[in-house]
């Protein structure tokens, strides 16, 4: 038994295909989802997901902030970006990092300029993960 997996962006279809695992970066923390997984949503925060295709061929991706959908045969992931792992810079990554750090420290907490250097500072440390 295997798992169809779409990942989708606002724009496009990431990513889609057959799988035997999938890990998702949850809200309350990271989950994977094997087949026969019983039925869960969740928000999903910006970070690595990692899928491993029918093949046994790991995918990974970075993506933004969202909602995953899990049943017993199928995942689907819908976030504001998608990046795939060749598709990261490192050197690019560290600079976001370090400059999310800089904007929290100086942002108030709960406000809209601290949550969106929160959200580049998760998607940065994801990119810096691979």
């Amino acid at each position: 038994m295997a798992l169809h997996v779409d990942i989708v962006t606002p724009t496009k279809l990431a990513w889609s295909g057959e799988a035997t695992e999938v890990g998702v970066p949850g809200f309350l923390g990271e989950f994977d989802v094997l087949p026969g997984h019983e039925d869960y949503l969740s928000l999903t925060t910006g970070g690595l997901i990692t899928v491993t295709d029918a093949a046994g061929k790991v995918h990974k991706f970075v993506v933004g902030r969202g909602f995953a959908e899990a049943g017993m045969d199928r995942v689907t992931v819908l976030v504001d970006s998608c990046l795939s792992a060749d598709e990261v810079d490192k050197a690019s990554a560290q600079r976001e990092f370090d400059e999310a750090e800089q904007a929290l420290g100086s942002a108030s907490f709960g406000e809209a300029d601290w949550t969106a250097a929160e959200e580049k500072r998760e998607l940065a440390a994801a990119k810096l993960r691979l």
